[in-house]
């Protein structure tokens, strides 16, 4: 009479052959792929040996028991081979494996279950029996040499499987990882309880358990086909794709769910579980594929983020290449994205832009602004010649004075807009003052309130301050020129250098700079100043901007000019 635990047997074997068999068709009806069409006939494999296994235990008559016993001799190593040709496509181990290898662990399984039904010499068994449990029976036979060396045959191609599998988990990260862990182990249950079963550890020594662990292998990896979806952008493709590249790489499924990246792709990840696009710490990387990939692969969308190195961040740009992966049907199931750092590239182009339109401007102001002055000087010349008086030589002396000034200011220039490559440590304040010390200061005065340190050329950002406390001075207390210093009079122009939450600043509290003006206040030739050239607050700009900085005028505290320099990432600051 069938027991609880004989029940409990039957609906284990049932759910077996009905999951196995249940994801043996979802398998066939995905993608035509190496990969679904082996995990197909494994499950069809695992679903008829479970299928077998039960009627060996409900079967009518001993002898109808003992039947089954040979079929199941040619299923088990079928379903083993077939395993291991599912992991091998799995992992991708393939290019290195020769088919006749496969070929020829196929090829065994029937000469194996040939030589079993014949059993010649008993080298298959030597007896073959039932026993009763729980109402079932349970046929076993006392095995001979073959099946031995047969068990050894097998348990070798599972461990070669399970060695594949376990590099592969090795190599392999984020969902793969998690996917390949789930596959290993529910299939470690099966091998442990057909150990089990020769060794006699069973619950009971004739209880085969092994159909019974089907289930967990149907279930546990179909939730690896269900929640990770491995059959849509396999672990093969990405993994020969991934680890090779030195680029940031993720590879999104047809859910824009990021199911794999590389290692240069991992710090924009962090730890963030079942990421997707929107979850990438690149500013605007999700709308730029989403709007790339409309029309299919694409490439030429920017992104610029922050990457930390040697303890500050620094500004990176990539170029975004998309390209979506598609079934034999045309179907997108997903994309890989690939970021190719432009940064260089970028920075380089710019640096030519600015080169072109500095050239425009020297060729705006050596054909208009020197011609003016050289004509003064031709003039003052022939006015010599022609009345004898000196004095006019003096006038065209203070004109060619005036064309080496500008003359200098342009090569300056020209210098302080190239790129900085090398900078170190530099004191604000030191430089602040050591600046101020070289300037005209017409009695105004300095004051510092910070005691930051920032990266930079020191040469080229002391000229910074060199050329904003002397527009200061020039344009903040022009009639003061004569005055002695006062710094308890209300008249003294006072010049404070300060920081920000992003930079420093320079200001004054003078007239400022009206509204309509500050736009031009850059721009080359811009000056009110009868002694100036207008180039002083252009090369400020270009200094900045060789920087990486920005620089922008705004209105101080007291009304004066203020002017704010902003670097796009923090800099080391210092006591």
């Amino acid at each position: 009479m069938l027991s609880g635990v004989g029940v409990v047997l039957l609906a284990l074997h049932v759910i077996a052959i009905v999951g196995s068999f249940g994801f043996a068709w979802y398998s066939w009806r995905r993608a035509d792929h190496p990969v679904s069409d082996r995990f197909a006939w494994l499950m069809v494999l695992d679903g008829t040996w479970a299928l077998l296994a039960l009627l060996e235990l409900v079967g009518p008559t001993d002898g109808l028991s003992v039947f089954w016993m040979t079929p199941v001799a040619l299923v088990a190593p079928l379903a083993a081979v077939f395993w291991f040709r599912f992991v091998v496509e799995y992992t991708g181990d393939s290019e290195w494996i020769p088919d006749v290898v496969e070929r020829v662990a196929v090829a065994h399984a029937p000469i194996y279950a040939g030589l079993y039904a014949l059993n010649p010499w008993d080298i298959a068994y030597t007896a073959r029996d039932v026993a009763g449990f729980a109402g079932l029976r349970l046929p076993y036979a006392t095995f001979g040499p073959l099946v031995f060396a047969e068990l050894l045959v097998l348990y070798g191609i599972l461990g070669v499987s399970f060695a594949l599998l376990s590099r592969f988990f090795i190599h392999t990260r984020n969902l793969y990882r998690k996917q390949t862990g789930v596959i290993f182990g529910v299939t470690a249950l099966i091998v442990v309880a057909n150990v089990a079963y020769f060794a006699g550890l069973s619950p009971h020594p004739r209880l085969d358990l092994t159909p019974v662990f089907f289930a967990s292998q149907a279930v546990g990896v179909g939730v690896a086909l269900y929640r990770y979806d491995f059959l849509d952008v396999t672990p093969l493709a990405a993994n020969a794709l991934l680890e090779d590249m030195a680029d940031p790489v993720f590879v999104v499924d047809s859910g824009g769910r990021v199911v794999d990246y590389n290692g240069a792709a991992s710090e924009f990840v962090g730890q963030t579980r079942q990421p997707t696009l929107e979850d990438v710490a690149i500013p605007d990387l999700a709308a730029a594929i989403e709007n790339g990939t409309r029309s299919g692969a694409f490439e030429g969308a920017e992104v610029t983020t922050a990457l930390r190195a040697g303890g500050r961040y620094v500004p990176v740009t990539y170029d975004v290449r998309a390209t979506p992966v598609t079934d034999r049907y045309g179907v997108v199931r997903g994309t890989v994205v690939v970021l190719r750092d432009v940064t260089e590239r970028r920075a380089r182009k710019q640096a030519l832009e600015n080169q072109n339109r500095q050239l425009e401007a020297f060729t705006g102001i050596v054909s208009h602004d020197l011609r003016n002055p050289l004509q003064v000087v031709g003039g003052k010349v022939e006015l010599a010649r022609q009345t004898g008086n000196l004095d006019y030589l003096d006038d065209a002396s203070e004109s060619v004075a005036r064309m080496e000034q500008m003359l200098d200011d342009l090569l300056r220039l020209a210098r302080e807009g190239q790129t900085i490559d090398e900078k170190t440590e530099v004191d604000l304040a030191t430089c602040c003052r050591d600046a101020w010390a070289a300037v005209r200061t017409n009695g105004a005065r300095l004051a510092v309130e910070t005691e930051i340190t920032v990266l930079a050329d020191p040469d080229r950002l002391r000229q910074v301050f060199e050329n904003l406390f002397r527009n200061a001075v020039e344009h903040g207390a022009p009639d003061r020129a004569q005055m002695p210093i006062d710094e308890d009079s209300d008249r003294t122009l006072t010049v404070t250098v300060g920081e920000t939450a992003d930079g420093f600043f320079v200001a004054d509290d003078g007239p400022g700079v009206p509204p309509a003006k500050r736009e031009s206040v850059f721009d080359l030739g811009v000056t009110t100043a009868e002694e100036g050239s207008g180039f002083g607050l252009a090369i400020v700009e270009r200094i900045v901007q060789a920087h990486g900085w920005d620089i922008a005028l705004t209105t101080g505290e007291d009304g004066g000019a203020r002017f704010e320099v902003t670097t796009p990432h923090p800099e080391p600051t210092g006591a």
